[in-house]
């Protein structure tokens, strides 16, 4: 019995020692959960974990990946990539969204693993090279670095296959946080399709930030530019933000796509919007 004891002693102690040193030890075993892959619209599809967001962009010449996951991500990315019928080496772009440990945890291994190219922004590059960002709750975790092939700036645009992707450059989550729109078809149809990059507090300091001095007045600038667009297809860093695993299993033969969807982005900047406009004043009075 009293081995038993210790032995269970040992493994509380063990499980408080790990949350200490990564504060999102639970989140992230919800966050990476499998999901099945899945088709969304044209040539784009969801490879991504029951939480995170991966997406694969196919075209004749090679594939692109959006986003990265966590590290441990990594074997269910590829697996499913698999299980769709494509190549991992058919995979020549790897596109960043943002520089937090979960969207990026896995950019260096896929990077080994694909020989594909890294795209991110200009202003997220160095937290991507560096594995680590100075503020915010991602600060705590850091990850393997990943070097950067190309900067980008907001409009820039990548390119492969006959497909090409703009960047939609919306700071705030962090300095360099990115999206990507691009055009898809489907059933002789056109539709316009935007990856949003996370636009969400995400437990970040909005008042006296010495490191990120103009983040409020980013997150603002963001909000306005994202209500002034027109999308049909919204995809999320995170997928529930865009109900995306919910959608698929509505999707069926002969019924409209249920990804498309003009006021989803309305939607995602709204709830957004609101919730930093309620932390702004909260850390305000502090």
């Amino acid at each position: 019995m009293k081995r038993i004891i210790s032995v269970l002693a040992f493994l509380a102690l063990s499980t408080v020692a790990a949350s200490a040193a990564d504060p999102f030890a639970a989140t992230r075993l919800a966050w990476n959960k499998p999901a099945k892959p899945f088709h969304i619209i044209g040539n784009v599809y969801y490879v991504g974990t029951n939480e995170l967001s991966v997406h694969l962009i196919v075209t004749p010449q090679g594939a692109i990946l959006i986003d990265q996951g966590l590290p441990e991500s990594v074997p269910q990315i590829e697996q499913n990539i698999a299980s769709l019928g494509f190549k991992l080496n058919d995979v020549k772009i790897l596109l960043s969204g943002h520089a937090h440990f979960d969207h990026i945890g896995g950019l260096a291994a896929l990077q080994k693993d694909t020989g594909a190219r890294v795209i991110a922004s200009a202003k997220d590059k160095p937290y991507i090279e560096a594995g680590a960002i100075p503020f915010g709750p991602s600060r705590l975790v850091p990850v393997t670095p990943a070097k950067v092939d190309r900067a980008v700036k907001d409009g820039d645009t990548v390119e492969l296959g006959g497909t090409t992707l703009t960047a939609v450059v919306t700071p705030g989550h962090t300095p360099g946080s990115i999206g990507w729109r691009m055009t898809a078809h489907e059933n002789g149809k056109t539709y316009t399709v935007l990856f949003a990059g996370s636009i969400s507090v995400g437990g970040n300091p909005l008042v006296n930030v010495a490191e990120y001095p103009t983040i409020a007045d980013d997150y603002r600038a963001s909000f306005a530019r994202l209500k002034a667009m027109k999308v049909d297809v919204l995809l999320t860093e995170h997928q529930r933000f865009a109900d995306e695993i919910a959608k698929a299993a509505r999707a069926a033969p002969g019924k409209p796509n249920p990804f498309v969807d003009p006021s989803a982005l309305p939607r995602y900047v709204a709830t957004d919007e609101a919730d930093f406009n309620k932390e702004l004043a909260a850390q305000t009075k502090r």
